[in-house]
């Protein structure tokens, strides 16, 4: 019986290692998935960061390729003003509005908006002063006239307006 003793008390001593055993690879293996958790959730994040930035920077190359390309066509709607004023024939003149009227139409479509300024204060930011005015008709420091016209795509200055800023006589 005592040798029955021995051999349940080794057996249980055995069972007890086993089980310990068994539970210390248990909590290696739920901390090794645990890291194997946030290691994942990390790549996850940083996929979807690389995701968000490769799309920010693709829609600020678009824009870019966008600006290039109005600030190229409002060149000609320019050709078009400074060839109206050249025309002494009036059915050339009312022709060359026409188109340009059209090809302002087409970018105001894309978004592109003339820059108001007659009248106005002078503004660095939008507006580039080539020259005064004397004029009693604006106050000084304003905008007296438009020698050539600026343009906005949104709130990004496109071109900038040429102006003559008045002055008193």
């Amino acid at each position: 019986m005592e040798e029955n003793n021995i051999t349940n008390d080794d057996q249980r001593e055995e069972t007890a290692n086993d089980l310990q055993a068994l539970r210390t690879e248990l909590e290696e293996l739920q901390v090794e998935l645990t890291d194997e958790k946030n290691r994942h959730l990390r790549t996850r994040a940083d996929f979807d960061n690389y995701r968000k930035r490769i799309e920010r920077e693709a829609g600020a190359s678009r824009l870019q390729i966008k600006k290039e390309i109005l600030i190229d066509l409002l060149i000609f709607l320019d050709h078009f003003e400074q060839a109206r004023k050249q025309l002494q024939d009036p059915a050339a003149v009312k022709g060359l509005e026409i188109m340009a009227r059209q090809f302002y139409e087409l970018l105001q479509k894309h978004g592109v908006k003339a820059v108001e300024c007659i009248g106005l204060p002078f503004d660095p930011e939008e507006q580039e002063g080539i020259g005064y005015v004397e004029t009693e008709e604006c106050p000084e420091g304003c905008v007296a006239e438009e020698v050539c016209t600026g343009y906005m795509l949104g709130d990004i200055l496109l071109k900038p307006a040429q102006v003559m800023v008045a002055k008193k006589k």
